[in-house]
């Protein structure tokens, strides 16, 4: 009885292990695919932004997110949002 028991410490030992150290990788796979699918185009002016922390502000019209070159397109797509969003 006392095998089995130690048996069961020693297999979720390592399953624990194994689950910890492939969970960051699959993580930091998952960010790159999201990164990549960003396309940090300014939907007022058609400038490309570098980065998202170099943006002027984020908004979210139908589940997409939308980064601005200049702190004054945000207000501009929030107040009509259809008609800048692609």
């Amino acid at each position: 009885m006392k095998f089995v028991n130690c048996l069961s410490i020693a297999v979720a030992a390592v399953s624990l292990a194994a689950s910890a150290y492939a969970a960051p990788t699959t993580h930091k796979m998952a960010h790159k695919a999201t990164a990549k699918a960003i396309k940090l185009i300014c939907p007022i002016t058609g400038e490309k932004i570098s980065s998202i922390a170099d943006s002027a502000g984020h908004s979210t019209y139908k589940g997409k997110t939308y980064y601005f070159c200049c702190a004054s397109c945000k207000p501009m797509f929030d107040k009509n949002p259809t008609k800048y969003a692609k």
